[in-house]
């Protein structure tokens, strides 16, 4: 990699995806690091809790208020008393604090779906904070299906909450379409049908676009107001492309 390429690159060796990762982590920026089968909770027990996979800062604090500060102690306590404070989430952090993860290892294929997420430093109720959030990942996701030459069909929201439920919600359109603001306003109807039924403080939030087809919409009389839009994110990506991503913003990804 480094020779034809001149990148440097960081590879862990073991026998689940997991513990690779750790691995890889740890030999960052340029190393090799492989774990021999039989050693992956001996490799991981003394280390710290925060270089688990999927442990991050509000994890790790709610961790330590529970008197872990090592992989090996969230090891080494009872599953009921994990999943009891993180739900299905934490049996998954257990399994991997225990050098499990059944994940299979695949060669990457055609998308079927594109997605973008965001956790939050703190968990917020604040509307425009999170519509300013979902509005940047719906540009997102709709930039890289127009990237693709590829339009969605379905929509889904995905939030978790501060006690780590996560919920996902999902709508179908009318036609396929990667409208940046065809996007965010279904997405936002889905955000606030959820915040309608369930005001509980969000902690990370998600869009998924799936149902994907390549190809031109079809074209239908007096809609004008999509072919505009389509010329408007045909300009952005533009723009974005020759001067970077952050040169344009729309006001309603901006957060105070």
């Amino acid at each position: 990699i480094c020779g034809e390429l001149g990148l440097t690159a960081s590879v862990g060796i073991a026998t689940c995806k997991v513990v690779a990762k750790v691995a890889s982590d740890l030999c960052k920026p340029d190393g090799l690091l492989g774990i021999a089968p039989g050693e992956e909770s001996r490799f991981l027990s003394p280390l710290p809790v925060a270089k688990l996979p999927g442990v991050g800062e509000k994890t790790e604090q709610a961790l330590q208020e529970m008197g872990v500060a090592t992989i090996g102690e969230l090891a080494s306590l009872p599953l009921n008393m994990v999943k009891k404070h993180f739900g299905q989430f934490g049996v998954v952090i257990h399994r991997y604090a225990n050098g499990i993860d059944d994940r299979k290892v695949e060669a990457p294929g055609e998308s079927s779906s594109v997605s973008k997420q965001t956790t939050f430093a703190r968990d917020t109720l604040e509307r425009r904070f999170l519509e300013a959030n979902l509005y940047h990942l719906c540009q997102q996701v709709s930039a890289e299906l127009r990237c693709q030459d590829k339009r969605a069909r379905c929509v889904t929201l995905k939030l978790r909450y501060a006690d780590f439920k996560t919920i996902t919600r999902q709508t179908t359109l009318k036609e396929a379409s990667n409208v940046s603001q065809v996007i965010f306003d279904t997405a936002l109807q889905l955000l606030n049908k959820t915040l309608a039924q369930k005001r509980k403080p969000i902690r990370l939030i998600g869009v998924k676009v799936s149902g994907l087809s390549v190809g031109e919409r079809q074209l239908h009389m007096f809609d004008s107001q999509t072919e505009k839009l389509e010329h408007l994110d045909k300009a952005i990506d533009q723009i974005r492309s020759k001067y970077g991503s952050t040169s344009i913003k729309a006001g309603k990804g901006i957060s105070e």
